[in-house]
């Protein structure tokens, strides 16, 4: 068979194959780039970076310079929400706000004689009443009557973040400071004034009946992040007494933050270890996608080896098995990231590039000996 009538009988998971390929070597590409930029940028911000004590005043001496600094949180006015009796000294202030909804499922049902006949759909509806953050559209429900939800929250979800928290004399940014994302619940004994709220379980209930809630009534929880008195290393530039992101010369912003006491070289030994299992994850999906194009691209890598004897030495029996679908996409995968290395590190990219090509060359070292031998 030649190979024009076995693209035109394979073109279209060739055609698929094609494309994961290039997802692939795109992804991969992307991100060693963003690995090297974040590498350098870290090597430069460490390199640049002065420890402060948070204990001392403020100098101006260190403007502008990147700091690393480590010390307890400070709030100015606590986060409050009035109607509940919520006061906390907090970075941020979080409010979920629920309400009881009607929820639409559907099960699909298929139904058959035998295998000669054509089979029917059929959809079972069936509707309960949840607990939801978002609104849920019951004009799309296919049994409207009687499954009517209220179109708007009466009370809206929010987040109120402080507007000044310092560790000793600096203040953190904007930035530094969405970076308290770990929220704990606020646990309060304190009811409301509004004798209609209710309060169980640190949930605060609009409803007249909690164990029987009726569909519009809302429920609201409050959690915070970033208690005052709480320990907090953080790596950034110092920009009129506050701490934003660092600029590298690479393109990257720098800011480190991590709860608890952090040396300088401890802080930026964290950022490499999160940063490390992005990269490995993203090279992971990458190799993916690499690993199914070889297969949907088989066919005509099995016609290509069955008529060319020189790549013949990489698959003898003719046939692309599970394993060499896994040692293709893996060399492929490491040849892709040591071109991306090469400049910032040959020795690293060589290396990468000799494992891509080592199968390749044991099995010709395979079938030159047989050939040896058969002489």
């Amino acid at each position: 068979m030649r190979f024009a009538e076995v693209l035109q009988s394979y073109w279209l998971t060739t055609l698929f194959g094609a494309l994961l390929c290039l997802s692939g070597s795109i992804l991969l590409v992307w991100n060693e780039g963003r690995a090297i930029r974040i590498i350098l940028s870290l090597d430069e911000a460490l390199a640049d970076a002065i420890t402060v004590s948070a204990d001392s005043p403020y100098e101006k001496q260190f403007e502008g310079r990147l700091v690393h600094l480590n010390g307890a949180l400070a709030t100015g006015e606590p986060l409050t929400e009035p109607d509940y009796n919520i006061q906390v000294q907090a970075v941020k202030l979080k409010r979920r706000v629920q309400m009881y909804q009607w929820v639409e499922e559907t099960v699909e049902h298929r139904f058959g004689e035998s295998v000669a006949t054509v089979e029917t759909d059929d959809r079972s509806y069936f509707y309960n009443r949840e607990w939801r953050d978002d609104l849920v559209d019951s004009r799309s429900f296919y049994i409207r009557n009687g499954h009517h939800n209220p179109t708007t929250f009466p009370i809206d979800s929010t987040v109120h973040v402080s507007e000044h928290v310092y560790i000793g004399p600096y203040e953190l940014g904007d930035v530094a400071k969405n970076r308290f994302q770990a929220y704990q619940e606020v646990t309060s004994d304190t009811r409301p004034e509004d004798p209609s709220v209710r309060l169980h379980a640190g949930l605060y209930y609009h409803c007249n009946d909690i164990w029987n809630p009726e569909v519009g009534d809302i429920r609201i929880q409050f959690a915070y992040a970033g208690l005052e008195g709480s320990y907090v290393t953080i790596v950034g530039r110092l920009e009129k007494g506050r701490i934003v992101p660092y600029e590298s010369t690479h393109a990257r912003k720098v800011l480190l933050m991590e709860m608890g006491e952090h040396n300088l070289y401890a802080i930026f030994r964290i950022e490499h270890q999160q940063q490390r299992l992005v990269t490995w994850g993203v090279r992971f999906v990458g190799w993916v996608l690499l690993f199914f194009s070889s297969i949907c691209c088989g066919p005509i890598m099995e016609h290509l080896v069955r008529e060319h004897r020189l790549l013949r030495m990489f698959a003898p029996h003719g046939r692309f098995s599970l394993m060499n679908n896994v040692t293709l996409s893996l060399s492929a995968g490491l040849a892709i990231v040591s071109v991306a290395w090469i400049v910032y590190r040959p020795w690293l990219a060589g290396g990468l590039l000799l494992a891509a090509m080592s199968p390749f060359l044991y099995c010709a070292r395979g079938v030159m000996g047989t050939y040896q031998r058969s002489d």
